[in-house]
């Protein structure tokens, strides 16, 4: 990010303000001659490199996973609204460089469809009650990446503000579950909580309602945009990104079937865990108006944006057309209203079948519910994460540990300590030890050295 802002920098002759930012790839700007467009390229792929790692992005998504292990709300916060949403916001800000660049437009579609199926897919075998939602945002973070790879820059904001609605209130869901049974995350040890925690219980499932995309709930608007844009958008000529549709599908088949499944598991069917636990298990008040609050955005929340078929303004895209329109100059977008209901009934067909899949398996008593195939491929697969930690400790952590060592022993001990730092002072010590033996502190062996030396004086002179 850093490097990429300093060619910027350059450029720009010192200035980083948006609004002057937009006129170096304007008619007449630095960067709007042809061949600078390496140089575009380059400083958007920096830019999204920054971008991966703040936004959880393949390759760079393992450290949001284990962030929510601090305190819930903070985890609400990082996982919704606040930190990890920057990278997608950096990049949709900046959509008038990154759409002068077809390359990494590409790179970034691919990147963001990619991450919201590897994500999705991890989640479904997931049984930390947070972790499935880590690896839900993740995912949903994909989706804002994808939406601005196809230049659905408003479609990106859109899933950021109503992502932050209900993943918010299910990761505050999750925390009063987890207070309500002492600290127990493992859903497997859960079940039947809607009786005992039934605000949570009711919020939880209106979330995932919207998570999943259904209809009328605020993520259906905003996934419905995304999966639009993938499937018609076209930049500069070129034909739509049929791949990152198709990956965005897939996701969003996944994100149903983990979230009801995580549903399902904790509020439904019989308790599987401490049952001394579950007679103290209750709500506490101060948890349930965030709850309420946030429930009640995920409902209504994406109105602000609803598609041109319902011929109802699309707030969100009026308010923000002066900022992205530099972006959206260089894509065309279809207009086909029969071509938007049908996409809209498969994105809703989908999600719809992932639920129910999910509720038919997991809605049933503790006794039928399936055992999960340990040893299965595939799920030894998932349940490793496709065992991206383990590439990274083979690749770069225990080489990283290797020549660490190895700079210890060699350049730190050997070099430093013992040549350059000790070297001097052990060169000095023994100088010191042979002059020692002359400055003894005898009187007569001074004499005696005087006259030796005056007589090798006189042997010389004369």
């Amino acid at each position: 990010f850093l490097v990429g802002a300093f060619i910027l920098l350059y450029y720009s002759q010192g200035d980083l303000d948006f609004t002057r930012l937009s006129d170096l790839v304007a008619p007449g700007g630095a960067l709007s001659n042809p061949a600078n467009a390496g140089t575009i390229t380059l400083i958007c792929l920096l830019f999204f490199a920054g971008a991966c790692g703040k936004s959880a992005q393949l390759p760079l998504h393992i450290w949001l996973p284990d962030a929510m292990a601090g305190p819930t709300p903070v985890s609400a916060l990082i996982h919704a609204a606040t930190m990890v949403t920057a990278g997608d916001y950096l990049m949709a800000r900046m959509n008038f460089l990154f759409a002068a660049s077809p390359t990494c437009m590409s790179i970034i579609a691919i990147v963001g469809g990619s991450t919201a199926l590897f994500a999705a897919s991890i989640a479904l075998v997931q049984n930390d009650i947070k972790k499935v939602l880590a690896y839900s945002t993740v995912s949903q973070l994909g989706f804002m990446v994808l939406a601005i790879g196809v230049g659905g820059f408003v479609a990106a904001v859109f899933h950021l503000m109503t992502h932050a609605f209900f993943k918010a209130c299910l990761f505050l869901g999750s925390g009063s579950v987890i207070h309500a049974l002492h600290h127990e995350q493992d859903i497997r040890k859960m079940g039947g909580l809607r009786k005992q925690l039934p605000v949570t219980a009711g919020t939880f499932f209106v979330s995932c309602l919207a998570i999943a995309g259904i209809f009328p709930f605020a993520g259906f608007f905003s996934k419905d945009e995304i999966l639009f844009v993938a499937f018609t958008s076209q930049h500069a000529g070129n034909a739509p990104m049929l791949i990152a549709f198709v990956l965005g599908v897939l996701a969003a088949f996944c994100t149903a079937f983990y979230m009801f499944r995580l549903y399902y598991l904790t509020f439904e069917g019989e308790f599987r865990g401490d049952h001394h636990a579950l007679e103290h298990a209750h709500e506490e008040r101060v948890m349930n108006g965030p709850l309420l609050v946030l429930a009640f955005l995920a409902v209504f929340g994406g109105w602000l944006g609803a598609p041109a078929v319902f011929h109802v303004p699309h707030l969100l895209h009026e308010w923000l057309h002066p900022v992205f329109a530099g972006g959206m100059a260089h894509f065309t977008y279809s207009h086909d209203h029969s071509l938007e209901w049908i996409l809209m009934g498969t994105s809703l067909a989908v999600a719809v079948t992932g639920w129910m899949i999910a509720r038919r398996v997991y809605k049933r008593p503790a006794s039928e519910l399936p055992v999960a195939p340990v040893e299965a491929g595939w799920h030894r697969l998932l349940t490793n994460k496709w065992y991206v930690d383990e590439f990274y400790e083979a690749v770069v952590i225990r080489p990283l540990h290797a020549s660490a060592g190895w700079l210890y022993r060699k350049v730190d001990v050997a070099l430093i300590d013992g040549v350059l730092v000790l070297g001097p002072a052990r060169l000095i010590r023994r100088a010191s030890e042979l002059i020692r033996k002359v400055q003894n502190g005898d009187v007569q062996t001074y004499v005696a050295a005087v006259l030796v030396g005056c007589a090798i004086l006189l042997v010389f002179v004369n």
